[in-house]
């Protein structure tokens, strides 16, 4: 996460208010989660001061909610200012976006440059094969395929955010066949979703006023609480989750840790902006700590991208002395 590092302020001065449509552009899946909606995927969380950390259980969410008075009650925070789409993409368009993550992270892979001369590289044209493409009945394992190792992961960020990645920014798409769904049809529907953007030119990508990023997280990798640099970027995040699911966890930056945890299933893209992009660290959390836990059972270990959308800042924010 370029330029992320870790800030327990909250924002001060005006902050323009945005308004996000509740339903996929051009699309037919399910309309957008809030943090208040009553969902299997979001749940309350709280860190006591003592430094323990608990998630209510899907069964306890809503009869317990009330006792979280900064969840229910909070004034700041806005259910909108934080959007969940489970399933905006289908398989096969997983596959075409995670193809040309792989095929821009490899070139600015030092270490996958050198197997891939070992083993014969690869084309670099996106193709989102049908023939395996949402093959598995799990669309996360599915993925996993394409992951075939000698990465160069990083030990941390220079920041001490992140652990075990590797990342790149998205500053042109790779060659593309002519063939449904096309990436850039794709991207399009996706850079649709920022407000404030004219419509996006699928023969401009990305458009102007935008920053991608392109984040793999190992399989035991791990992003730690922070705001993201209210120098480098505006009050809208986007993220797409591509491979194994994990739990963003979203916690007060001023307060007694009360937030959220949210599964990112792959697939799945979530907006935040303003109150919670401000007010809230955010989090990916390692795969062993106990909010990976989700019904009963722990999220299956693996390979995760993560395509980071961020607007440019009109006027960097300040926070409270």
């Amino acid at each position: 996460m370029r330029g992320a590092t870790t800030i327990i302020s909250s924002a001060r001065g005006p902050i323009t208010k945005r308004l996000f449509s509740s339903t996929p552009i051009n699309s037919s899946r399910s309309p957008a989660l809030t943090l208040h909606s009553v969902s299997p995927l979001i749940r309350p969380h709280r860190t006591s001061t003592s430094g323990s950390s608990s998630s209510l259980s899907n069964s306890q969410v809503t009869s317990s909610t009330s006792t979280l008075t900064g969840v229910k009650r909070e004034t700041e925070s806005k259910p909108s200012d934080f959007l969940l789409w489970p399933d905006f993409f289908t398989p096969q368009e997983c596959r075409v976006l995670l193809e040309m993550a792989l095929w821009k992270l490899d070139r600015v892979d030092v270490a996958r440059k050198r197997t891939r001369r070992g083993r014969g590289s690869k084309s670099g044209v996106v193709t989102g094969s049908k023939e395996t493409a949402g093959s598995s009945t799990n669309d996360m394992e599915a993925l996993q395929d394409q992951f075939v190792g000698g990465y160069g992961f990083e030990e941390g960020h220079y920041d001490s955010v992140i652990h075990q990645y590797r990342e790149t920014l998205l500053s042109s798409l790779p060659p593309s066949p002519t063939s449904s769904p096309s990436l850039s049809s794709i991207l399009t529907r996706l850079y649709s979703l920022l407000p404030d953007l004219p419509p996006p030119n699928p023969d401009s990508l990305p458009p102007q006023g935008t920053s991608t990023h392109l984040l793999h997280l190992a399989p035991e990798g791990e992003i730690l609480g922070h705001v993201d640099n209210l120098q480098a970027s505006g009050s809208v995040i986007c993220g797409v989750s591509l491979g194994a699911e994990r739990t963003l966890r979203l916690v007060r930056a001023k307060g007694e840790g009360e937030g959220w945890d949210v599964k990112l299933t792959s697939g799945s893209v979530y907006l935040q902006r303003d109150s919670i992009r401000y007010g809230y660290e955010h989090s990916i959390l390692h795969n062993n700590h106990e909010g990976s836990v989700w019904d009963g059972e722990r999220l299956k270990s693996g390979h995760r991208i993560s395509i980071m959308i961020r607007d440019a800042p009109s006027q960097p924010a300040k926070l409270d002395e």
